[in-house]
């Protein structure tokens, strides 16, 4: 321990938190309490450079050192912050008064209000200064607060810190009104360590705050005195509690590893594996067996089964073959006696045997008969639809939007007409598996079961598949339908699913996305760029503003999210670009061509000069100042810069449609840049604004000539930031 500092040790002990809850609660605690410490004083800081073992100078940074880690179980938050201060330093501050006029009369004597501000200050009348500022003459007075000890400053925090952390939900279940996500049950805060360790006392939610930890529940849950973070680490590993979510992980790795024979693996699952993490204090393996007949459903029941409801790792051999074993992670220590393993194994077993059972009936009633038959009609998508609310009639419009895409793709060779068959056809069967008793119990295989029955009932393998990735891609990361046809389908039933809800008033509003259009939203710009590039957005014909935000909002996303930056993203999505952005795989491809030559010093130059010429168009031009002629008149084009930028731009003009016509975004425009020189020269040396009408008209249509051509006809340079260049100075 620093002698200049003390450690912090604070745990909020709770009932379980929700496994999807823990992660982020962990995160916002330990940011909260450091914003504590820092507003209250309690961080030390020190010079960067020294630091860094360079020495230090007056003027060095200064940074906080080592400012704590964060830990969690399913009841418990936990801080560790190695350095606080033990006592806020003096705060000495300068802090205004009355006008001086104000403070003194005229034989210069301090008035009522002088000695009023004195007081409040804490400081003599003599002391006061007469401080110059932008309104003129004031008092001023400089106030030390003295620094209270850190204990004291803590006490009154940290309840606030708790209360601070939100949830998705949260609860109040005693009198003083606390709102957090489980009933808090205790609360360990201990400031320093070893026969200096003092507990920091508070009240909240009815809980005195102390010295005391918890061990884990199935091992009594005794309490534990603590003494230093050391102490508390010891103590809880003794009974039972891994508080490190990180070494939590490791010991679920390891512990799959030995319950597991040598040719058997777990089937890979980072969710499930998070889940398990985030729902445990201790750690101990299990594997379980089921009877290997279950083998015979399909691989994606089983696993869905075993990941979804039970929580259980599948198990498969080397090759990938799934196995009649499964394992899982107690929080508690071992299974000794087998009980646990034998009521596991029978929960799966009536598991499995409703899955086999919804499988069998299932099949009595094909999908192609529930298509025809109607059931679709009785099933609602969306209930403010009215009429057109039911799932047979969502099918009906996502297969008028899957004609429309098949049509284009067709014209460009990409689509052929058993494709298109295919395609329409897992459109009119791609619901059905929501009638099936096996998705009204497993909600979570709508599409893959649709998918299994549809191949177990001797559809193409082409419309099978189709129909079991048409929910693809679920976020942006996900992978998109494996084929075109599932790609069409896939569009067609995120497409309806838009234009249906802003249709009806359902459009997202800031944070509020409850039917998901969103999700969609990103999964259809995923669609168009990776699977049917080169198409045109397809809206229907009631796009409306609001939509076509909507989508220019998901596009920007997506190019985010591959990497580009920002201001990249809405230059290439600005209604300025003259290619426009309803093509979204063109405008990533013109976004990552902007994003190889944007640095480049004549490339930020150029974009330089391309907000100028865009205020000088649209700011200092009247629209009298453009005259009557559409063109540019060369004879009118007297200096020789303005004649060297108009033959520069000529020449590039052909040059960059040829490369506009190969689609090298890249190459077009580094064949701008090059027009660099021309147009420094132009802003340097010429007046646009000229005295002559006729020559400034001419020049403005010089400029608005090269804005077109140059400044916005992949993207729209003046969007860019943090651009240098010889462009800033000129003549308007």
């Amino acid at each position: 321990m620093n002698g200049s500092t003390v450690p912090l040790l604070v745990e909020v002990g709770c009932e379980e938190i929700p496994a999807r809850f823990l992660t982020d609660a962990e995160r916002q605690f330990g940011e909260r309490l450091l914003d504590a410490l820092r507003d209250g004083r309690l961080l030390p800081v020190v010079p960067e450079s020294r630091a860094n073992g360079k020495g230090s100078t007056p003027n060095s940074e200064l940074r906080t050192p080592n400012p704590g880690t964060t830990y969690s179980t399913s009841r418990r938050l936990v801080a560790y912050i190695p350095s606080v201060l033990p006592n806020q330093p003096d705060l000495e501050e300068q802090v205004m008064g009355p006008p001086a006029k104000v403070g003194f009369d005229a034989a210069g004597k301090p008035t009522r209000a002088a000695e009023s501000f004195a007081a409040k200050a804490g400081v003599d009348v003599s002391e006061l200064l007469q401080v110059e500022t932008a309104k003129g003459l004031y008092l001023a007075a400089n106030k030390t607060t003295p620094g209270r000890t850190a204990a004291d400053v803590l006490a009154a925090a940290l309840p606030d810190v708790i209360e601070s952390v939100t949830f998705p939900k949260s609860m109040v279940w005693e009198s003083t009104g606390v709102r957090f996500v489980r009933p808090i049950r205790w609360v360990l805060a201990l400031l320093g360590e070893g026969d200096r360790a003092r507990p920091i006392r508070f009240d909240i939610a009815g809980v005195i705050s102390g010295s005391e930890s918890r061990g884990h529940r199935g091992a009594g849950g005794n309490a534990l005195e603590v003494h230093s973070f050391a102490d508390y680490a010891q103590k809880l590993r003794k009974h039972f509690v891994e508080f490190d979510p990180e070494s939590r992980r490791q010991s679920v790795r390891s512990e799959v590893n030995v319950v597991l024979e040598a040719w058997q693996e777990a089937v890979p699952d980072p969710d499930l594996e998070e889940w398990v993490v985030n729902s445990t204090e201790w750690v101990a393996g299990l594997r379980g067996g089921f009877d290997p007949r279950f083998l015979e459903l399909p691989r994606e029941i089983l696993v869905t089964v075993m990941r979804d409801h039970q929580k259980y790792f599948a198990v498969e051999d080397r090759e990938g073959k799934l196995q009649p074993y499964f394992v899982t992670l107690l929080n508690r220590d071992r299974d000794s006696r087998g009980v646990i393993r034998a009521g596991h194994e029978r929960v799966l077993k009536a598991r499995f045997s409703d899955a086999e059972f919804f499988w069998n009936a299932d099949q009595k009633v094909p999908l192609s008969q529930r298509y025809s038959d109607g059931w679709l009609e009785r099933v609602t998508y969306q209930a403010n639809l009215g009429d057109e609310g039911s799932y047979a009639a969502k099918i009906r419009r996502m297969r008028l939007i899957a004609e429309q895409l098949s049509v284009e793709l067709e014209g460009q060779g990409r689509l052929d007409g058993g494709q298109r068959a295919h395609a329409l056809r897992a459109v009119e069967l791609c619901k059905c598996d929501l009638t099936t008793q096996m998705v009204q119990e497993f909600t979570e295989l709508q599409g893959v079961v649709g998918g299994l029955y549809g191949r177990a009932q001797g559809e193409p393998p082409e419309v099978a598949n189709a129909i079991y990735d048409h929910y693809k891609p679920v976020n942006i990361e996900d992978e998109c339908p494996r084929s075109v046809a599932g790609a069409i389908v896939s569009l067609a039933d995120k497409l309806d699913a838009v234009i249906s809800g802003f249709s009806v008033g359902l459009e997202p509003t800031g944070s509020s996305d409850p039917f998901g259009l969103r999700r969609a939203g990103n999964g259809i710009v995923k669609l168009y760029v990776e699977t049917v590039p080169g198409l045109r957005l397809s809206l229907g014909d009631r796009p409306g503003g609001n939509m076509l935000e909507f989508f220019r909002e998901r596009i920007e996303f997506y190019l985010q999210s591959v990497g580009l930056r920002y201001d990249t993203a809405r230059a290439v999505l600005s209604d300025q670009a003259s290619r426009g952005w309803q093509v979204p795989s063109d405008v990533l491809a013109r976004g990552r061509a902007l994003e190889q030559v944007r640095d480049t010093d004549d490339f930020q130059a150029l974009a330089a000069a391309a907000k100028r010429t865009r205020n000088i168009l649209t700011k200092s031009a009247k629209a009298e100042d453009f005259g009557d002629n559409k063109k540019v008149n060369p004879d009118l084009l007297k200096a020789s810069e303005e004649l060297e930028l108009y033959s520069a731009y000529q020449a590039a003009r052909s040059e960059l449609g040829s490369f506009e016509a190969a689609l090298d975004y890249a190459g077009a425009l580094r064949r701008l840049a090059q027009l660099r020189p021309y147009v420094d020269r132009f802003f340097d040396k010429v007046m646009v604004m000229d005295s002559d009408l006729a020559v400034r008209a001419n020049r403005l249509r010089l400029l608005s000539e090269l804005d077109a051509l140059a400044f916005r006809r992949f993207a729209d340079l003046s969007e860019i930031e943090s651009v240098s260049g010889g462009t800033e100075a000129g003549n308007g």
